[in-house]
C-alpha cells in the first residue's frame, strides 16, 4: 500500500486531533493496523501534520512497567503540546499480559479529566482484546480505523 492509499484516514485522524486542539478536549484514537509498514507510513504522515500545528508527538510502548498509561500520561508534563502514540499493549504485564487493559477499563476518566489526545496503534488480536478486556474504555473513544 503506498503513502498515498493512507492519507484519507490520517487527514480523519488529523481533523479528530485538531478538533481536540481547538475545544481543548480530549482525543481517544484506535488505529487497527495489518502490517508495521503500514503503521510507520501512517504514523509518519500523521508526525509532520501535527508537528506542523506546534504540537509534539511522543511514542509511548507499553510494558510490565509502564502498563498504568492514563495515570502516566495525565501526569506527563508536556500533556498539553503532545499527541501521545501508544503500541504495545499486549505487554503489560500481569497474568495474561492484562494490566494495561485493566488501567485503561478503569482509570479511563483521567483522559477527561486531564484532556489527553493519543493515537493507540493496534493490532487485530489487541483490538479484539480491548473490546473484550476493557469495554467501558471501548465506549469512551472517539475515533477508530483499521488499514
Amino acid at each position: 500500500m503506498s503513502v498515498f492509499a493512507h492519507k484519507g484516514p490520517v487527514d480523519g485522524l488529523f481533523s479528530e486531533i485538531q478538533q481536540a486542539l481547538r475545544w481543548d478536549r480530549p482525543s481517544i484514537l484506535i488505529v487497527v493496523y495489518t502490517s508495521a509498514r503500514s503503521r510507520k507510513e501512517m504514523q509518519d504522515l500523521l508526525s509532520g501534520l501535527i508537528e506542523d500545528q506546534g504540537q509534539g508527538v511522543t511514542e509511548y510502548a507499553v510494558s510490565p512497567a509502564t502498563y498504568d498509561i492514563p495515570l502516566i500520561l495525565s501526569r506527563h508534563p508536556e500533556r498539553k503540546k503532545t499527541v501521545f502514540y501508544v503500541t504495545r499493549l499486549n505487554r503489560g504485564g500481569g497474568v495474561g499480559n492484562r494490566n494495561a487493559f485493566r488501567a485503561l477499563n478503569m482509570r479511563r476518566e483521567l483522559f477527561v479529566d486531564y484532556p489527553t489526545r493519543v493515537v493507540f496503534w493496534l493490532t487485530r488480536a489487541e483490538a479484539k482484546a480491548l473490546a473484550l478486556l476493557a469495554p467501558d474504555f471501548w465506549a469512551f473513544r472517539h475515533m477508530s480505523l483499521e488499514v
